[in-house]
């Protein structure tokens, strides 16, 4: 089966929205000179809290030997507890256009996980090769790259969209423990399902939306999943069983492209993984809508091309 994003990319859709947005403010403002009213000061926006952990952490971006790697680390990361999460964007995008426009390290800050964060290059469309088939390379150039032990206590691979192609060929690597799938499940479903009942100790974690009719057959399949009609927007309100069991199943309220790009349902997945809490981190930031940040796809006519949004600071051996 393959994989269909929107006809329309979304980042051009956030822009229109914010310059409607933009002129919506202004008539405002209008209308409350004319009506004698003041116009409202401006005042300088303080750092959120989201904004202090995020510039806290360390942000390098490797130059792999199958394309770029961004990884993310918390402040006050430590190895010994910590997990290792690889998060792998979709289709028409790379993974520094995803890094920028779709706000991923800010959406990992938000998530308040002792973690490093791994995005690594993936296929830009149904044509272009895995990068990254490999998943012990993939960690083997990130360690050695930054010096910095990964988090053994748990692995856990996030896919949106064309991302199935990537976690396919990771379907045989025993470091893997938990997936989650967010409308991904374009690809093979029975490898999922024999990936899942090889070992009580997998999990999975699916969002379905585009991919709803692939998403419930695989939970027709296995039969034990908790389902959940939205995506609840903070930890507390999950179903206490949706915290530790194997399987769960969301029916997403947003679309494909909202999914990972609006700031609730990213945070709220990575929230819902037994990793612990980080004191100093925004774990009891009420998850919000980010603002909408022009579409980094939008910088360049071929998504693919690889654009350096950030230095590169490690180079791969």
């Amino acid at each position: 089966m393959q994989c269909y994003d929107r006809a329309v990319h979304p980042g051009r859709i956030a822009v229109i929205a914010s310059l409607a947005a933009a002129s919506i403010a202004g008539l405002v403002w209008i209308g409350a000179a004319l009506a004698g009213d003041p116009a409202p000061t401006p005042v300088d926006a303080q750092p959120s809290a989201a904004d202090i952990a995020l510039q806290a952490g360390r942000h390098l971006r490797i130059d792999g030997p199958h394309g770029p790697v961004h990884v993310w680390i918390p402040a006050s990361y430590h190895a010994d507890t910590g997990a290792t999460i690889l998060y792998l964007h979709g289709y028409y995008d790379n993974v520094d256009t995803a890094w920028t426009g779709h706000q991923i390290p800010q959406q990992f800050a938000l998530s308040a996980l002792n973690a490093m964060f791994i995005a690594p290059e993936a296929p830009v469309s149904n044509r272009a090769p895995v990068n990254y088939p490999d998943l012990g390379e993939l960690l083997r150039v990130v360690e050695d790259a930054t010096g910095v032990p990964r988090g053994a206590a748990l692995t856990v691979a996030i896919g949106h969209s064309g991302a199935f192609r990537t976690l396919e060929s990771w379907m045989d690597e025993p470091l893997l423990d938990e997936l989650v799938l967010v409308d991904s499940m374009y690809g093979d479903e029975d490898m999922i399902v024999n990936w899942y009942k090889a070992s009580p100790r997998r999990r999975i974690l699916m969002v379905g939306d585009d991919t709803i009719l692939g998403t419930e057959s695989i939970i027709t399949k296995l039969g034990d999943a908790v389902t959940i009609d939205r995506v609840p927007p903070s930890y507390d309100l999950f179903p206490k069983e949706a915290k530790s069991a194997r399987l769960v199943y969301m029916r997403a309220q947003f679309t494909h492209m909202e999914l990972v790009m609006a700031g609730i349902v990213l945070p709220s997945l990575l929230r819902l993984l037994p990793v612990e809490h980080l004191a100093d981190a925004p774990w009891q930031l009420p998850l919000t809508p980010l603002a909408p940040v022009p579409d980094a796809a939008m910088l360049s006519d071929d998504a693919g091309s690889g654009s350096a949004l950030s230095p590169v600071v490690a180079p791969a051996e």
